[in-house]
């Protein structure tokens, strides 16, 4: 038996025995009937009868409320009423049998159904009853007349149909006896078996009857397959599934048959199933041809795995029917996998659809086809050649895929080579030594720069491409790197068709027939002029200034580091000048950036003319120069001589007025010089000591030139100690304050100056002025004024708790770093109101130098401090730069006349008269004066003569730490007291 579906067509007499409903037959004798019944109800009578008096005799067709006795004694009693249609009929003597019925009625049925068809209405007695002609006894006549017309039309139909059947039974045998196929017929009800005169000839049945039951037919089919079609005979009794087996029987005097048996389930409309019918076919010449193919398959199955080339065959639908070993490794899939599939199947739509047109232009034009494509579901490209054969098509698969890329990369190369932007020149060597290499091969690169046309250079010499006498250094190394590597690199200038020379970065490869044996020299070549120019433009950037066009500080260390080598060799002194433009920023403030760039443009211009050709002038940032000279003098004071004197024409030089757009500048150099002789070894230390002596010559006034002294370096270095000592000093907080007392001219303390002292684990106490300036310069200020101005607060508040100390005030130093702070006035206000002093208790002393500029935004600060209830006090005053309109526009309360005014008040009579100008001043504008720095009582004395108002200095008494002042307080000295 054969599983799964069969696609194969269905034989004759499956079609033949195959209903799709029953005959349409006449209408059924009880179905008139209940027209006759009908009939009675409608008319209110006690019977009724359906008679067709067409025929001899009269035929009744139907009939309600008689016996069928009763009938013939009624048709026969009233027949003759016919003529005379819907007239009742008396019947006084009825015939024995007729019943109790006396009266009746003809109805005619209309003249469609047939002419002498009517219904007998029969009743006992005479009654009142509906007209014969009511609408509803009509539309019952009418009916009966359409149901006896079908009737007829059946019956004809019936007549054609038999005779019909009796040619479609000839035309089956003589079909089935074609085809080679007998039918039969199982009636489920009785179990017999019908079957066709092809049956019997198939089974080799002399007598038709020996085949008359089921069990009959199954005990026909040889042992081994009885169990099973009655198995399938029962399910298709009982499920209606048919079934469709190649099976063998036995044949009367003969070898067993092969057949196909074929048996389908014949129901009733109501989905009863009454019987199977079914065909038998002799297929044992088809099973002989595949048991001939099947060994022939095996034989060429055995040839095929031979073969080592994928190989498949395919049907003409293109399935697979065969696959040997290989192709099941190249597919990657075993042929249980493919057989039955569609060889396209799996594969990308695009790929399918070539695949599908190919192999189906090979079936279709019996012609041989090949492709190659890549198939990325196994990542391979594959060559397929497909021949056709009868069955379909036998293919043959093979992996290309490394000669595909052998050729993709050769073509890549090919492309590549041809359109490389570098340029390639293939050179094939002589025969012998003493040829030149000839050239074999240029690509499009070659002939766009160097304008030569392949024509031009084929078979020339690499020679004419070169200048030889620039070049011969590189040839010879890269002759050199090809015998040692077979590759060498090189940089050259090529000539162009025109002579233009352009720079090539060359590499050079040797192609080799064997180990000795080079056939072909390979250079690949690429224009780097642009690189080469920019290289020149990086190396001029890297080394020379943009604006000026001078050598930098890079370029400048470097020659003066070999300047120091060759003065070491040569016992020559040199010198280096620091030039630095003074006021330069004025400039660039006031009329902008380019003009400034103007200036240092012409001030290098002038550098560059005053000094010697083999002197080098070199800008290092901003306005800053350097002139380095070299070669003065094997004598010092010789060299140092010459320098002074070249200094001194490059001051004189730079005085002069510089012609700026649309104006005349007037510009000052401060120089710094300092002379080498090749013993020092640092370069950037030699540097520094020249920008020491221009700032030194910037404190000089500016416009002058200084040499460099030792003890700069030694100033430099001990403020640098400080500055880092500073740091170390604020993170563990060395410093202390200590406080100098203020008395009034009767000898009352009113308050307090603080005085930041510094106290070093390992110097001890350092005073202000060691430290204060380096703080200055270094920004250290900042944190240093605010803890000093905290710790004032701290106290002030400490001391408003005893009536003692509550009225005193404290007067804080404020630099003007710290006073510019943009949060000074912030931080003012968040020290008062964190320790609750009363503000006016504060007061902070100001320098001149805050009059200096900004003088707008110093008052605006000066208002919000007064505001805030600070006393504001005048540092040092006559000695900076206070003017009257200025001092009439600052919020003060207090002028200090400065100590180097007080120190000889009494021996110099211009500080006598500064002194007594600058209290008439005060008292003018309504401010206290404080003197400072009184050390004896004549000066004391003076000064209040004069109209001073506070006194400080070491003749009350020196400034104390804070216990100190605190014994002081509780025991003031002779002429002092404290108020309580």
């Amino acid at each position: 038996m054969r599983p799964g579906p069969d696609t194969r067509p269905p034989l004759v007499a499956d079609t033949v025995f195959e209903r799709t409903g029953a005959w349409s037959v006449p209408p059924p004798r009880s179905e008139l009937d209940r027209l006759a019944q009908l009939a009675t109800q409608l008319a209110n009578t006690g019977a009724a009868l359906l008679v067709d008096a067409s025929r001899s005799p009269p035929e009744v067709l139907a009939s309600h409320g008689l016996s069928p006795q009763e009938v013939s004694g009624a048709i026969e009693t009233c027949g003759h009423a016919l003529e005379h249609p819907l007239v009742e009929t008396w019947m006084p003597e009825p015939p024995a049998g007729a019943g109790p019925f006396r009266y009746g009625h003809w109805l005619p049925l209309p003249v469609g159904a047939s002419s002498g068809t009517a219904l007998l209405l029969l009743d006992r007695a005479p009654r009142e009853r509906p007209a014969p002609g009511t609408p509803a006894l009509q539309l019952l006549a009418s009916h009966a007349a359409d149901m006896l017309a079908l009737a007829r039309r059946c019956e004809q139909s019936e007549q054609y149909n038999a005779s019909m059947l009796r040619e479609s039974e000839s035309r089956l045998n003589l079909t089935e006896h074609t085809a080679g196929a007998g039918s039969w017929s199982l009636q489920l009800s009785t179990r017999e078996v019908v079957h066709s005169d092809e049956f019997a000839t198939i089974l080799g049945l002399t007598d038709h009857h020996q085949v008359r039951t089921l069990e009959d037919m199954v005990l026909r089919y040889t042992p081994e397959w009885r169990s099973g079609i009655r198995q399938r005979l029962d399910r298709c009794a009982q499920n209606g599934e048919g079934f469709d087996e190649e099976i063998q029987i036995l044949v009367e005097g003969g070898a067993p048959k092969w057949v196909r048996t074929v048996g389908t389930a014949v129901r009733r409309a109501s989905g009863e199933i009454v019987r199977i019918q079914g065909a038998i076919q002799d297929i044992s010449a088809q099973k002989q041809a595949q048991q001939d193919t099947l060994r022939l398959a095996m034989r060429l199955t055995t040839t095929l795995a031979s073969i080592t080339e994928a190989f498949v065959t395919l049907d003409r639908q293109c399935c697979f029917t065969y696959l040997n070993q290989e192709s099941e490794r190249l597919l990657q899939k075993t042929t249980a996998d493919l057989l039955g599939l569609e060889v396209w199947q799996g594969f990308s739509a695009g790929l399918s659809q070539r695949l599908r047109d190919q192999l189906t232009k090979s079936l279709n034009s019996n012609r041989r086809v090949e492709l190659e494509d890549f198939f990325p579901t196994l990542g391979k490209w594959l060559e397929v050649r497909a021949y056709p054969f009868a069955e379909g098509l036998a293919v043959y698969f093979r992996d290309v895929t490394e000669r595909r890329r052998s050729q993709e990369q050769l073509m890549l190369l090919e492309t590549s080579v041809s359109r490389l932007n570098d340029i390639v020149a293939i050179a094939e060597t002589g025969a012998g030594s003493d040829q030149e290499p000839r050239i074999v091969f240029v690509n499009d690169a070659f002939e766009q720069h160097t304008g030569y046309s392949r024509a031009e250079v084929l078979g020339q010499t690499p020679r004419m491409l070169l200048e030889l006498d620039p070049a011969i250094t590189k040839l010879r190394e890269l002759a050199l790197g090809l015998q040692q590597t077979q590759q060498a690199r090189t940089e050259l200038m090529v000539r162009r068709k025109n002579g233009a020379m352009f720079w090539v970065e060359l590499e050079v490869v040797s192609v080799q027939a064997t180990a000795e044996e080079v056939t072909h020299w390979v250079a690949v070549g690429r224009d780097i002029t642009q690189r080469k120019t920019a290289e020149d433009m990086i190396r001029h950037l890297a080394f020379y200034d943009a604006l000026t066009d001078l050598p930098n500080r890079q370029l400048l260390l470097d020659r003066l580091q070999q300047a120091l080598a060759a003065s070491a060799r040569s016992g020559q002194h040199g010198a280096l000048m620091f030039i630095d433009l003074d006021n330069f920023k004025i400039l660039n403030d006031t009329l902008g950036h380019h003009m400034g760039d103007q200036l240092l443009q012409k001030v290098a211009t002038r550098l560059t003319r005053s000094v010697r050709k083999t002197d080098m002038v070199a800008r290092l940032g901003g306005d800053e120069f350097v002139v380095m000279v070299d070669d003065l003098s094997t004598d010092p004071e010789a060299a140092a001589f010459k320098a002074t004197a070249l200094a001194e024409k490059v001051l004189h030089t730079l005085r002069e007025p510089f012609q700026l757009t649309g104006h005349q500048h007037f510009a000052t150099p401060s120089i710094g010089v300092t002379s080498f002789n090749g013993q020092q070894s640092d370069v950037g230390e030699l540097l520094k000591q020249a920008d020491l002596a221009m700032y030194q010559a910037k404190s000089l006034g500016r416009n002058t030139l200084c040499f460099f002294d030792p003890r700069m370096q030694a100033t430099v270095s001990a403020n640098a100690t400080v500055s880092s000592d500073l740091r170390v000093a604020l993170r563990e907080k060395q410093f202390v304050v200590h406080y100098q007392p203020q008395v009034d001219r009767v000898g009352v303390i009113t308050g307090v100056e603080a005085l930041v002292r510094w106290q070093h684990p390992a110097r001890g106490l350092i005073r202000p002025a060691d430290f204060i300036p380096v703080a200055e310069d270094t920004g250290l200020i900042l944190p240093l004024g605010q803890w000093v101005l905290e710790t004032a607060c701290e106290q002030l508040a400490a001391w408003a708790d005893r009536a003692q100390t509550a009225s005193l005030s404290i007067a804080v130093n404020v630099s003007v770093r710290q006073f510019r702070h943009p949060d000074f006035v912030d931080m003012v206000m968040a020290a008062i109101q964190r320790t609750g002093i009363r503000p006016h208790k504060l007061k902070l002393e100001l320098t001149e130098s805050l009059l200096a500029d900004r003088m707008e935004i110093t008052i605006d600060k000066m208002g919000m401090l007064k505001a805030l209830g600070v006393t504001l006090s005048l540092d040092d005053f006559g000695v900076g730069y206070s003017s009257l309109s200025v001092l009439k526009r600052l919020p003060l309360d207090q002028l200090k006349i400065d100590k180097g005014f007080v120190a000889d008040v009494l021996t110099d009579p211009n500080d006598a008269a500064i002194s007594r100008a600058i209290i008439a001043l005060a008292q003018s504008l309504s401010l206290q004066v404080v003197a400072e720095g009184v050390e004896t009582q004549e000066q004391r004395d003076f000064l209040a003569y004069q109209g001073c108002d506070q006194f400080q200095g070491h003749l009350f008494a020196k400034p104390l730490p804070i216990e100190a002042l605190d014994a002081l307080l509780q025991n003031p000295t002779a002429g002092m007291l404290v108020l309580s």
